[in-house]
């Protein structure tokens, strides 16, 4: 039996970036460690893959809210895309909303949609009232299906590249990313 700390570190050694950060992020959020105890932890190691595990816990956030949205971000950092927080709060005259990744200064959202809260006639509508909320006020949100995120990396770097003005890479590049 290990200490939460331990557990998130051991994952963080182990898993692949996108689910490496869904384990940190998810740990933080359910408070299950403290950003600080984690951070200092993962300082104080020696040894093999020790550079990694701090470069993961450093870009651990705790206001992700799904292992979804940790695994688009994760593709965000692992394509060079920056600037995108989690959970960012828009608010405008009686409108409020969040999204799950944004950049504030291009007002990019990105958006890690599973059928399971989007699926039904209710969803759809206030989904729909959302994304004209956003639009009005000059936010370009892109959604992401479960489906992108988990089996199409390629479409969703090149997708956010191009929402943020970057060029596209090649595909040589894309399979070295």
């Amino acid at each position: 039996m290990t200490t939460p700390v331990r557990t998130v570190l051991d994952c963080v050694r182990t898993l692949p970036l996108a689910e490496a950060l869904a384990v940190s992020d998810s740990a933080l959020h359910e408070g299950l460690v403290d950003p600080c105890d984690l951070f200092d932890s993962a300082a104080a190691l020696r040894g093999p893959h020790r550079r990694r595990i701090q470069q993961v816990v450093g870009l651990a956030d705790g206001r992700a809210e799904s292992v979804l949205e940790s695994a688009l971000r994760a593709i965000l950092i692992e394509a060079g895309i920056d600037g995108f927080i989690p959970q960012i709060a828009v608010r405008e005259d009686q409108f409020s909303a969040r999204l799950d990744l944004g950049h504030p200064i291009l007002k990019i959202g990105l958006e890690a949609d599973g059928f399971e809260h989007h699926g039904g006639r209710t969803a759809l509508v206030r989904d729909c009232r959302r994304h004209v909320n956003l639009s009005i006020r000059g936010w370009l949100v892109l959604r992401f299906s479960w489906e992108d995120v988990m089996y199409d990396r390629e479409w969703v770097i090149a997708a956010a590249r191009r929402a943020v003005g970057l060029p596209a890479l090649s595909k040589r590049l894309l399979h070295a990313a």
